[in-house]
């Protein structure tokens, strides 16, 4: 199945690109043995996850989702039967958050004055601008031994790693606590008044790996729409909904 997620809140927003930000840093450094423009990779992603924390104190905000989940958690599994998944809750809550307070100052705070790094910020700003030419400190890292630029990238990016690990254990609670239902798209086009007794945060739209229609979603707090557009259209300056009636599994998730 192909799953389709959607944030419902905008700080559930900003946490899936944090976490998919770093997910995609740890897949260019997956291999040590990897030629250079796997690191100049890892470094595109870092100067993205450098932006992204810039905008707010990403590092307060994943805090208090953490003593959030744990405040729910209590209520959630507050029976005797539950006591033994609590536990193991509030201990992985409880490192995640030690490792978050542990980290000096704000995410990318110490990349602020950082020459290299600044460098590299107004380069990247420019079409193609990451290159020897025009940045002759990029070229410089770029010949050191492939022990060392993993190194300094590993160095870089340890916070906004802790951050995004606490993060997809919190949202992996949020994605298994969910309300599943098998749904029809009538000519392709569904909607939804969400219920306000409950704060949904993200919603998953799940389909068969073949289905040749993918889901544009327009979602806010109080309702959403779908509509499922033909995949064949791709590249075509104009999209076309679907006419058939498609079935998916909507799941709709809150913790």
């Amino acid at each position: 199945m192909i799953i389709y997620e959607q944030p419902l809140t905008e700080k559930i927003r900003l946490f899936l690109r944090l976490e998919a930000l770093v997910k995609r840093y740890r897949y260019h450094m997956r291999d040590p043995d990897a030629a250079p423009e796997e690191s100049l990779a890892a470094l595109l992603v870092l100067l993205d996850l450098y932006n992204l924390a810039a905008r707010v104190d990403l590092k307060s905000e994943v805090i208090k989702e953490l003593d959030r989940i744990a405040l729910v958690a209590k209520q959630t599994y507050s029976s005797e039967a539950g006591t033994e998944t609590l536990a193991v809750i509030l201990d992985q809550l409880q490192q995640h958050a030690a490792f978050l307070h542990a980290l000096p100052s704000q995410l990318g705070n110490y990349l602020r004055d950082h020459s290299f790094f600044s460098n590299l910020r107004q380069r990247a700003a420019l079409p193609g601008g990451l290159n020897g030419f025009d940045s002759p400190v990029l070229h410089f890292w770029y010949q050191r031994p492939i022990e060392t630029r993993r190194a300094n990238l590993e160095s870089w990016s340890k916070p906004y790693q802790v951050a995004a690990d606490a993060l997809t254990f919190s949202l992996n609670l949020i994605r298994n606590c969910c309300d599943t239902t098998e749904v029809v798209a009538k000519a392709g086009f569904f909607q939804m008044v969400l219920d306000s007794r409950k704060p949904y945060q993200l919603l998953q739209i799940m389909l068969p790996n073949e289905e040749r229609y993918y889901p544009e979603i327009s979602a806010g707090k109080q309702r959403f729409s779908l509509r499922f557009l033909d995949s064949e259209e791709i590249g075509e300056r104009s999209k076309q909904q679907s006419t058939h009636d498609i079935i998916f599994y909507l799941k709709l998730c809150n913790f």
